[in-house]
């Protein structure tokens, strides 16, 4: 690929050069850059310090932000990145810059819902079933419609466990067996490898291998599904009894692996009278 234009240049520079200055040297165990020299002293990391933790040789970060280091790796800038502190936005934007496409792989995302109290809003606005989680399945948003699908109205940590684990939802979720627990399974055994060290993921594989019945469905699990979206399953509701919930998915595009999940319930009840 061509080098990138002074455009892109200006921009990789304007985006990674303030974050450097204000990064201290000594957080990464490395002297101040103006300690026992005279004038004023910099805390900041300079260019030479980003390819010593980089392991590159030098200049290549100079090289980086002039625009002039051609094809760099992705790996490469994902570990500037990380050693800057950059946000999902900021690393998707220095991929633009430098590569000319998003990353192939994201940072590995910070455990949180970016707009939560907005997220929270729209849960609650929504009339049917509404919750958002993090890339592990922890529960970070939901209704109240979807707090009474549970016992005693108290919506669980984790969707995933509490799908796969317990024993309510293997009456709840009907056809457990068969269709709700190969589809949660694929899901998980995607997202783990994706995100292999996400400690939440590795307990959660551990706990389900370790309960006979899950482990059966788990490691025997050929399902092809990465999220529910579209999905039509049968569901025990304790409120309302058994009826087909139709569910939608999506990702808040501010926290990368999060998922929207939204859960259209229809009674049996309501079926045969309408």
């Amino acid at each position: 690929m061509p080098r990138r234009g002074s455009k892109s240049a200006h921009l990789i520079a304007a985006l990674l050069e303030p974050k450097r200055a204000a990064i201290r040297a000594e957080d990464h165990g490395l002297p101040s850059p103006r300690s026992g020299k005279p004038g004023p002293k910099t805390d900041g990391l300079t260019q030479v310090n980003i390819d010593t933790l980089t392991n590159r040789a030098e200049r290549t970060y100079n090289r980086l932000v002039h625009g002039l280091l051609a094809n760099p790796k992705e790996e490469y800038l994902a570990a500037v990145a990380e050693i800057l502190q950059l946000s999902v936005d900021e690393y998707t934007l220095l991929c633009i810059y430098a590569l000319g496409h998003k990353p192939v792989q994201q940072l590995e995302p910070v455990i949180d819902l970016a707009a939560r109290d907005l997220w929270q809003a729209a849960c609650d606005g929504q009339r049917h079933m509404m919750y958002v989680t993090d890339l592990a399945w922890t529960l970070l948003a939901h209704n109240q419609p979807f707090a009474d699908l549970f016992t005693g109205g108290r919506a669980p940590k984790n969707t995933a466990r509490w799908m796969l684990l317990t024993p309510e939802a293997r009456i709840t979720l009907m056809d457990w067996e068969t269709t709700w627990a190969p589809a949660v399974s694929a899901q998980v055994q995607a997202a783990l490898a994706e995100h292999p060290t996400n400690e939440v993921l590795r307990r959660l594989e551990a706990d389900v291998r370790a309960d006979p019945r899950a482990s059966q469905i788990y490691t025997g699990c050929t399902e092809a599904s990465i999220a529910p979206d579209g999905a039509v399953r049968r569901l025990l509701h304790p409120k309302h009894g058994p009826g087909l919930a139709q569910m939608v998915a999506a990702s808040p595009y501010a926290s990368p692996g999060a998922r929207m999940i939204i859960v259209a319930f229809e009674s049996q009840s309501q079926r045969t009278t309408t």
